[in-house]
């Protein structure tokens, strides 16, 4: 497999060790996430918790750079193999809590520098400021970025590269492919977390504010849910409640490709392909790769998505 990846796990003083026998790989990066998912099987001696971080390298860059947050060492058919799942440190962003307040004229980098200081994680620079905003307790600093992203844009945040927090529109590579690449062409409809209907509370408690999502309705799907007022959407709760449905009808209707080999598809990207005697062109919004017996396998997702 190491013509086609490079799997490197460092230890918590800084050694790093070139992994040289693994037995699969699932890469994972999603539009909508906030960072890259890494799980394997790969035959290691040594303790679980010796590595603290790893990085992936395919496709001709870094696609994965994160903390190993599960572990497992056994002796299996007389190997020693080690099972892990890896996050991208930008996940952490969605496990910190920002300071709570309300932040005035910012742009993404000083937002984020206003914040716990995640390690290996950059943000977009020169992006527009915003009068601010609005961080409510509890929340995450994913949630202060994703509002700042809806009110300078009209977008949500995505992660470019391992660990760039972006929030712009992305121009990506336009790519394509002979058949020989092609292993198959599909549709996806994940229902899961949508929601059909959603309320927000004014500033003097009452819920005069709903959003209907007729996808939902049209499917006979019922799941409402009221959220408290929050002044981040001070201007428009109309917005605020869009924002919250539109993330869960991300993957209700999806197109896909799965492919040979991995060619360092990133987000964004434009891939066109002839399957059936139709060509087709697929704008990336996930990504999963399968990296296993010397061969990368990639699954291309585009969300088709009407925004409310």
């Amino acid at each position: 497999m190491p013509n086609i990846c490079t799997l490197t796990l460092i230890a918590a003083d800084g050694t790093e060790e070139t992994v040289t026998q693994p037995v699969k790989l699932v890469f994972r990066k999603d539009k909508y996430a906030s960072g890259t998912e890494l799980s394997g099987r790969i035959i290691r001696s040594g303790a679980a918790g010796e590595a603290v971080r790893v990085k992936l390298e395919a496709g001709g860059r870094l696609i994965h750079d994160g903390y190993l947050e599960y572990c497992r060492q056994e002796m299996l058919g007389g190997r020693s193999v080690l099972s892990f799942t890896s996050k991208g440190f930008s996940w952490l962003l969605a496990q910190n809590e920002p300071v709570p307040g309300i932040n005035y004229q910012v742009n993404l980098a000083s937002l984020g520098a206003l914040n716990t200081q995640i390690p290996n994680v950059t943000y977009e620079s020169g992006t527009r400021t915003v009068n601010y905003i609005s961080v409510k307790e509890h929340s995450s600093i994913w949630d202060a970025v994703s509002a700042y992203a809806m009110k300078a844009y009209g977008t949500q945040p995505y992660i470019i590269g391992a660990n760039t927090v972006s929030v712009t529109g992305t121009q990506g590579t336009m790519r394509s492919y002979a058949s020989s690449d092609l292993i198959s062409t599909g549709t996806l409809c994940d229902r899961r977390t949508m929601l059909s209907k959603a309320y927000m509370s004014d500033a003097d408690g009452q819920y005069s504010e709903q959003v209907s999502n007729s996808a939902a309705v049209d499917a006979g799907i019922v799941r409402e849910k009221y959220f408290q007022f929050d002044r981040q959407w001070l201007s428009s709760l109309n917005m605020g409640l869009r924002y919250r449905i539109n993330r869960t009808v991300r993957r209700s209707d999806m197109s896909f490709v799965k492919l040979l080999g991995y060619q360092g598809e990133e987000l964004f990207d434009s891939c066109t392909f002839t399957y059936g005697g139709q060509q087709t062109t697929l704008t990336v919004g996930s990504i999963e790769v399968v990296f296993e017996k010397g061969i990368a396998v990639s699954t291309l997702g585009q969300m088709n998505e009407t925004e409310l």
